[in-house]
C-alpha cells in the first residue's frame, strides 16, 4: 500500500483569530464613532439652518414695514416657541449732520433678533441698514 502525503490544509491559530477579531472590533468601534459624530453635526446644522431661516423670514417681513409696525403676524412667523425682537436706531460711525441734510432720507439701523421663549436665548441676529422712508426725527 502506498501512502501519499497530503499537505495539511492551512488553518489559523487561536492567536491569529483573536488578533483579527480585535482589529475588526476596533474598526467597527471607529466607524460607529464617526457615524455618531456625523449625526450630531447634522443635528447642529439643522438647528442652525432653522434659526437662520426664521431670521430671514422675520427680516424679509420687517423690511417691508414701517418702524411703527414691528409686530409680525403668525401667518408670516408661525413659530410659537420663538419670538422676534426689533430695535431701530441711528447707525454708528456716520457724520453727525448726515441725517440732517436737505432732501436726504435718514439712514436707520435695524437690529433683528430671534429669541427662544423657553430660555430667552438669542438664537440668531442680524443688523440691517436701510433708508428710513417713514422715520420722523424729533
Amino acid at each position: 500500500m502506498i501512502f501519499r502525503h497530503i499537505p495539511p490544509s492551512p488553518r489559523f491559530t487561536l492567536i491569529e483569530v483573536v488578533v483579527a477579531l480585535a482589529i475588526l472590533s476596533l474598526s467597527l468601534a471607529g466607524l460607529l464613532q464617526m457615524a455618531l459624530n456625523s449625526t450630531q453635526q447634522i443635528g447642529g446644522a439643522m438647528e442652525q439652518w432653522k434659526n437662520e431661516h426664521m431670521l430671514a423670514q422675520a427680516a424679509e417681513y420687517l423690511m417691508l414695514q414701517s418702524e411703527d409696525n414691528v409686530e409680525i403676524p403668525e401667518e408670516f412667523f408661525p413659530y410659537r416657541e420663538y419670538s422676534v425682537e426689533t430695535v431701530c436706531d441711528d447707525p454708528e460711525g456716520l457724520p453727525e449732520d448726515y441725517n440732517d441734510l436737505e432732501g436726504q432720507l435718514p439712514l436707520r439701523r435695524w437690529n433683528i433678533s430671534v429669541i427662544r421663549n423657553s430660555d430667552g436665548k438669542k438664537t440668531a441676529e442680524v443688523n440691517i441698514d436701510r433708508l428710513g422712508y417713514d422715520y420722523q426725527k424729533n
